[in-house]
């Protein structure tokens, strides 16, 4: 039996969190309009720059959980997030009642992004 549409692409965005290089939460998202696959995103530091897991490069990323809570403010976080990475990569023309498949809930910062961007709809699991 075929996966339903949301099955399918949020299958796809657990698949590009295995590329996150966070060492708190690995991340994926794929931003998806007019029945295709338009970017892939997944959390971590801009490219270039040495990683959370393999330079220890982020200042939460070095925090313990009762440090730093999940899903507290993100101000500490160094990492562009899955939704940003796949929002950026995009066509601006693509993201209008775009849906975006995201692996969590998004932040605040990236809720807004996501708004202000048009997208119509979020799947999370």
């Amino acid at each position: 039996m075929r996966p339903g549409w949301d099955s399918y692409y949020l299958a796809g965005a657990e698949w590009a969190a295995t590329r996150a290089d966070c060492t708190r939460a690995q991340v994926g998202a794929i931003l998806v309009s007019r029945d295709h696959r338009v970017s892939i995103g997944y959390n971590g530091l801009p490219a270039g720059i040495p990683g959370c897991k393999t330079a220890g490069n982020c200042p939460r990323g070095k925090l313990s959980s009762t440090e730093c809570r999940p899903d507290s403010n993100y101000a500490n976080c160094a990492a562009d997030h899955a939704e940003y990475n796949a929002i950026t990569r995009a066509r601006p023309e693509d993201l209008p009642g775009a849906t975006l498949y995201v692996t969590r809930s998004p932040c605040p910062q990236c809720r807004t992004l996501i708004d202000s961007a048009g997208i119509a709809r979020v799947v999370t699991p």
